[in-house]
């Protein structure tokens, strides 16, 4: 049973990851580049320190708050960094960056992939093991 719901539950997570990639590659295709500033490092109280960007798009200024901070911080005011938008939704802004805009693929395929291995194991190997049992 344990092999069953393994590879069921890789085989989710895979489209899960599949659906993923789908939504960043049309979000890639639909959006505008745009250049952000750090205008401020927000103290989290642990000591860590993450940025604040003012991102300028065609149309308005947004306020980007950096979802990781580190300590000591890694960004300093002044700083540049690329962004996506979309311009049918400018409060979709993204960092650009393999990881901030495949993250969740990335997380799910590496699930995904050996719990699929570890069920479709299950089904290889059982017959080879009943005809050896057989020949017994």
């Amino acid at each position: 049973m344990g092999y069953k719901l393994s590879l069921l539950t890789g085989l989710i997570l895979l489209a899960v990851s599949l659906y993923k990639l789908k939504q960043s590659i049309d979000f890639i295709g639909r959006s505008e580049r745009a250049m952000g500033i750090v205008i401020s490092l927000e103290e989290d109280g642990d000591g860590a320190y993450s940025p604040v960007f003012v991102v300028k798009t065609k149309e308005d200024e947004i306020i980007y708050h950096h979802s990781v901070a580190n300590s000591p911080a890694t960004w300093h005011i002044g700083e540049e960094a690329i962004f996506l938008y979309d311009p049918g939704n400018p409060g979709s802004v993204t960092m650009m960056g393999y990881f901030w805009l495949f993250n969740w693929t990335i997380f799910s395929i590496a699930i995904a992939i050996p719990l699929i291995i570890f069920g479709l194991s299950y089904y290889l190997i059982n017959p080879l093991m009943r005809l050896q049992d057989e020949s017994h």
